[in-house]
């Protein structure tokens, strides 16, 4: 795509005062001491006299009223705030994520469609550091190697999966602050270590990656504006700002909080674009993202993405406070955007080169590619040679996908395409041509692809968005080879 990300001052995005009248602004901390982060925005807000107040998530109950919600802090005679979706932006952080009461609140806000600066979802994809791995790997960004280990009998497995050399990183899956990560230097630490976490709960997973040579690691602060592919890419990723993180004396970890050193750092588009990328793979609005490049190769590294990013470290680091580039992408009301468009597990697609054709959007389908129907398919020399009705293409083949049919797995190459879905082209969407005579769609789409086009399928409704096929019937359309295709008159 084309990237230029914007280092900001954020104020030059605020054209009309109006699209910030009357904004205020709650924070759903975790803890009943505000952090230094949270009396920073209240500090920033009294300045400019905008209402921000900050509540224990753990600690409220969340009342509807007419035309907005009650949130009381305590018992009956708590604090009392009302809130409203027109006026109210929410900044959540880590603490929602704490218990089910938590993220039930997180929910009801969601549903009531407030404007909510990080999902739910996206904080718990962050929250799990092998989730997140999984998620940037899923879309072709670079990470560390990494394997899950959940119990001793597969500790030699997942060492082979990593490389199998040490010394080797283990983390908690979740955790902040480094707390949680060891370096581990040999076999028999490897083991040692995991039976003493083990021991201490034994339902907990632990993540293993390779060790990156380097030491020092990159925070980034990154803002997303909108996860809408309507809306050009330019100017929609800010960088807030990049700082240098030194490990702390006597210890390999760089965390601010434990004492690292901090500077300021100048990044270079490339590296700008990685960490954009990597904020929208986990679908958060704003965060830091953790980087660390190999000292020999100088190759990059996406450590971890963090959706409850600190403020002190960051903005020690280059200068000046960045608390207040937040404030002013919150209460900017032009950026602010709420939950997935609903649409049916059947829809009608436009595929420029072809036409129309149904899919099926398979929530379970988390394969690398969506697939396509081809009547022919052959490869030569990195190059697909792929046929549908009279249509005849030839493609690079950037990739394969290891699908599974029945017991079996059946490798399938992977190309590029455009997806256009309600007027929204979707570019350069991974898919693999494959025979689907006998399925009720001509094409399939993974999670993948529902991710990037911000969809949330209602898998009891069928043509939500789109218009129904003329003559299209699921069942009667098994075994036709162009049943759900109209294709394009050239």
């Amino acid at each position: 795509m084309a990237f230029a990300p914007a280092v900001l001052n954020f104020s030059t995005f605020l054209n009309e005062s109006e699209s910030s009248d009357g904004v205020e602004i709650l924070i759903l901390s975790g803890t009943a001491k505000p952090s230094p982060t949270s009396k920073s925005f209240v500090e920033e807000c009294e300045k400019r006299g905008i209402v921000c107040n900050v509540v224990d998530i753990n600690n409220i109950t969340l009342e509807k009223i007419y035309n907005g919600h009650m949130v009381r802090e305590g018992k009956k005679d708590g604090k009392e705030i009302l809130i409203k979706p027109d006026k109210t932006a929410i900044i959540p952080r880590r603490g929602v994520i704490t218990n089910s009461y938590t993220k039930q609140i997180m929910r009801d806000l969601e549903a009531a469609r407030y404007f909510c600066v990080n999902s739910l979802e996206s904080i718990e994809v962050c929250e799990s550091k092998f989730l997140t791995s999984r998620i940037l790997e899923d879309q072709g960004l670079p990470v560390p190697r990494y394997a899950l280990v959940n119990g001793e009998d597969n500790l030699d497995s997942a060492l082979e999966q990593i490389g199998g050399k040490f010394p080797v990183v283990m983390k908690l899956l979740s955790g902040t602050q480094g707390i949680g990560v060891s370096i581990v230097d040999s076999y028999a630490s490897l083991k040692s270590v995991y039976q003493t976490i083990a021991k201490l709960d034994p339902e907990k997973e632990i993540l293993i990656q390779e060790k990156i040579n380097s030491n020092f690691d990159l925070r980034i602060q990154v803002i997303v504006k909108r996860f809408d592919p309507l809306i050009s890419q330019k100017g929609n990723f800010m960088i807030l700002g990049s700082m240098k993180r030194e490990a702390v004396e006597k210890d390999f970890r760089t965390n601010y909080s434990l004492g690292g050193q901090v500077s300021s750092y100048d990044i270079d588009e490339k590296t700008a674009k990685l960490a954009c990328d990597a904020a929208e793979a986990v679908g958060s609005h704003w965060c830091g993202v953790d980087i660390m490049i190999d000292a020999e190769s100088q190759k990059p590294f996406i450590l971890e993405v963090n959706s409850s990013p600190g403020t002190e470290g960051i903005s020690q680091a280059i200068g000046r406070p960045i608390v207040g580039d937040v404030i002013d992408y919150v209460i900017d009301k032009k950026n602010w955007n709420y939950g997935k468009m609903e649409i049916g597990y059947l829809e009608t697609l436009k595929i420029p080169r072809i036409g129309n054709m149904v899919a099926k959007f398979d929530t379970g389908n988390g394969s690398s590619a969506s697939s396509i129907h081809a009547d022919e398919l052959e490869e030569r020399n990195g190059v697909l040679y792929w046929k549908i009705g009279d249509n005849e293409f030839v493609d690079e083949i950037i990739g394969y996908t290891n699908t599974e049919i029945g017991r079996e797995k059946e490798k399938r190459p992977i190309i590029s395409l455009d997806i256009i879905l309600n007027g929204v082209k979707i570019k350069d969407v991974k898919v693999s041509p494959t025979d689907r005579v006998q399925k009720s769609t001509p094409f399939l789409a993974n999670r993948g692809l529902m991710k990037r086009m911000g969809v949330m399928v209602n898998p009891h409704k069928a043509f939500v968005v789109t218009d129904e096929m003329k003559g299209y019937r699921p069942l009667k359309t098994k075994g036709m080879a162009h049943g759900g295709i109209e294709f394009e008159s050239f």
